[in-house]
């Protein structure tokens, strides 16, 4: 009755330990997932402000834009002004060129003139001047010819006067003409100096506005790399987000699982500890009938032969029946650790490998191997079936070691098992 109870007890405890490590993969995997939903709400937050950001500097950009063209209209109305007085300059020039030949045709003019009326100075001074006009006026024979020479005489000193007047216009003339095309050049020269600082002007700002537009798209830049990175981010939290919701679906699934087996294994041990009951009450009975049979005899040393040899022969039949019972084959093996990434180091069972880091434990198909089983692994020792793993199925086993270099060490190997 002991030997029952204590095999319930350890039913029992089997299904709470699996009952337990299943709410605790839950709370686990559950936390996890509101971490990642957490931190995919504060990446969709912030590139919801990035992307406000770009759309402010697109805006930015496009008056940036508006603003160059219209100073490039400016600066391509300047240079036209400008290449307009150029013009004018050039027209200016010719004018000036025109007029300095016209003077210099003035100045041999007035150098020929002057000439004559040097010549005539001269020859008054060597005549006498106005006393030869008299003398040439008194050597007239007649009136007539006093007349005539009079008249000749008027012209002579009308024509020098006439000479000496055209000679002070035309000189004056030609001073005019240079202090006009001075003037002209100097108006010119203000104004072409006044467009040329104007578009110095133009092309700053110019200048300036570039390097702001530039600015503008090195941020631009950034933002969208930064962007990318934050959607880059969120969509590995994204199916970090649904491995989490998978393993939990998958968690659930193994627990309803784990519960099924548990509750078949339950029903299992219940009919054989019936069974077994039923076995212990039929040899009781037998031994009370056996028990009054033997008090019956009269013989007592008949009695003792007897019974020795149905002792040796029991015994002999309870070894069989044990070897009978234990299960030899071949698998294929590998190795792991507890401390692989993402593993808690909690079995299947609820072994803790982390806090046992010497025990001996086998992952399994429990559908070859029972879970709990103790189970002998050549080259490895005896070891309880305790886990379970998605890459274990049919003949193939895990053995766990504490460290990665002892699992590679074993590696993948054909081994025979012996279920105890």
């Amino acid at each position: 009755m002991r030997k029952k109870i204590t095999i319930i007890t350890l039913v029992t405890s089997l299904i709470l330990m699996n009952g337990v490590f299943t709410q605790e993969i839950f709370a686990e995997k559950k936390s996890d997932l509101e971490g990642i939903q957490s931190e995919r709400k504060e990446i969709q937050e912030d590139l919801s402000v990035q992307e406000q950001k770009m759309n402010e500097l697109y805006s930015e950009m496009q008056q940036l834009d508006k603003e160059v063209t219209h100073l490039n209209q400016q600066i391509s109305d300047k240079q036209s002004e400008v290449e307009k007085i150029a013009n004018q300059v050039d027209e200016t020039i010719n004018e000036i060129a025109k007029i300095q030949v016209e003077i210099e045709k003035l100045e041999e003019s007035i150098e020929e003139r002057f000439e004559i009326l040097k010549t005539r100075a001269a020859s008054y001074q060597k005549s006498g001047g106005a006393v030869r006009y008299i003398e040439v006026l008194f050597g007239s024979k007649s009136f007539g010819d006093f007349v005539s020479r009079l008249t000749a005489v008027n012209q002579i000193v009308d024509s020098d006067t006439a000479l000496m007047d055209e000679l002070e216009r035309d000189m004056e003339k030609v001073e005019e003409h240079k202090l006009m095309t001075m003037e002209k050049l100097d108006e010119l020269n203000e104004m072409h100096h006044e467009q040329e600082a104007q578009l110095a002007v133009i092309e700053e700002e110019k200048l300036q506005q570039e390097e702001a537009k530039n600015a503008l798209n090195s941020k631009q830049k950034e933002l969208v790399a930064y962007v990318e990175k934050l959607e880059s981010e969120d969509i590995e939290l994204q199916n970090m987000e649904d491995k989490v919701k998978a393993e939990i679906a998958a968690a659930a699934k193994r627990a309803e699982e784990e519960e099924r087996r548990a509750a078949v294994a339950k029903a299992k041990k219940e009919a054989e500890l019936t069974a077994k009951k039923k076995q212990e009450e039929a040899a009781q009975q037998e031994t009370e009938l056996v028990h009054v049979s033997k008090k019956a005899e009269k013989n007592n040393s008949s009695s003792k032969n007897t019974t020795p040899s149905n002792g040796i022969g029991s015994s002999k039949e309870n070894n069989q029946k044990e070897n009978t019972n234990k299960k030899s084959f071949t698998v294929s093996s590998t190795a792991y650790t507890a401390n692989c990434a993402g593993c808690s180091g909690i079995t299947t069972t609820g072994i803790d490998l982390k806090k046992n880091s010497n025990a001996k434990v086998i992952a399994v198909d429990p559908s070859v191997i029972p879970l709990g089983s103790l189970v002998h692994v050549e080259g490895y020792g005896y070891a309880i079936a305790g886990d379970t793993g998605s890459a274990i199925r049919g003949k193939k086993i895990d053995v766990f070691y504490s460290s990665k270099s002892k699992a590679l060490n074993w590696g993948v190997r054909t081994v025979k098992v012996t279920i105890q």
